[in-house]
């Protein structure tokens, strides 16, 4: 049997992050629900299609899939520039207030894109050729390869401005909450990515290998997953500190000693039970409102009095 620490093993190895994100997507697939989406959202569908073939890509850079390095290197790179450009037309698509006007932006974008893809596809000023090494494929540098790298860098980084712009400009609570969970998903794309051009631009070779199929994948996955609210709120009760995990795992505790108590045949209050959890509703509702007690009693559907009879018991 071939041993894993060989080149053959190591190959499989780094290829299976890209793998499993091409599994993960292709099983996406298979969800209604996700399909109704895709079909409504053009750029998340065409953000899914990119990392379908970016991520397939990478496999054939590890899997000798075929000897011509010069253009599974020149595909991968104009695919990771299309990429780079989706991700930050998601972003901006988050923002209810556009910083300027969208056909400008989306002309802009296209300009950069036709640019780069002809330089990288037809000329030797990005990529100049490309060779094996010991375990994948590598690029041979070009004059002005740095271009591709300061304009993927500066997508990634655009992206996570543009989405905490969104939460800013959010209409509604609902659409606050779902912006920022999107916002702490794209933190280590654009970490990793960062990190990795400025190691290149300073000399240093690193790979991406393992981090990137699995940073996208988990970007994508809560960006679908944040569609609907009651998924939205599964995803906020396990960000720690939040008011959604707060408020669930104090009614959590409390419903569950009382339950507790009754299969233990000890006597119990009901009542108690039903106070505690219009106590955690009105605090939790208080805290979404900024302590605006009117708003609150309206979130609710109960009176005024309500609420400050919970909080001054609570006091």
């Amino acid at each position: 049997m071939e041993s894993w620490t060989s080149e053959s093993g190591l190959n499989y190895l780094l290829a299976a992050p890209s793998g499993l994100a091409v599994l993960v997507i292709l099983l996406l697939l298979l969800f209604p629900k996700f399909r109704k989406l895709f079909f409504r959202d053009k750029l998340i569908a065409l953000l899914l299609a990119f990392l379908l073939v970016l991520n397939s890509l990478e496999i054939a850079l590890f899997s000798n899939f075929t000897k011509d390095y010069d253009l599974l290197i020149r595909l991968f790179c104009t695919f990771s520039t299309i990429a780079a450009s989706v991700f930050l037309s998601v972003s901006e698509n988050l923002n209810p207030k556009a910083l300027f006007p969208r056909p400008l932006f989306y002309t802009i974008l296209i300009f950069f894109n036709l640019s780069l893809i002809i330089l990288i596809t037809s000329t030797d000023l990005i990529i100049t050729g490309a060779f094996k090494n010991t375990y994948s494929i590598s690029r041979t540098l070009g004059q002005y390869y740095w271009a591709l790298q300061i304009y993927i860098l500066a997508c990634i980084l655009l992206g996570p401005a543009l989405i905490y712009q969104s939460v800013k400009n959010s209409s509604t609570p609902l659409i606050k909450k779902r912006n920022k969970v999107i916002l702490i998903s794209f933190v280590p794309i654009a970490f990793t990515v960062s990190l990795v051009i400025v190691l290149m631009l300073t000399g240093f070779s690193f790979s991406l290998s393992f981090i990137f199929p699995l940073a996208t994948l988990i970007f994508l996955i809560i960006y679908l997953h944040t569609e609907n609210k009651d998924d939205l709120f599964k995803i906020l009760v396990t960000v720690p500190f939040s008011s959604e995990r707060k408020a669930y795992m104090e009614l959590n505790d409390r419903v569950l000693n009382y339950i507790a108590m009754t299969q233990t045949d000890e006597k119990t209050s009901l009542k108690n039970l039903l106070s505690d959890i219009e106590r955690t509703f009105i605090t939790n509702a208080l805290e979404i409102k900024d302590g605006d007690h009117n708003l609150a009693a309206e979130l609710l559907s109960i009176s005024i009095s309500t609420v400050y009879r919970n909080k001054k018991r609570d006091n």
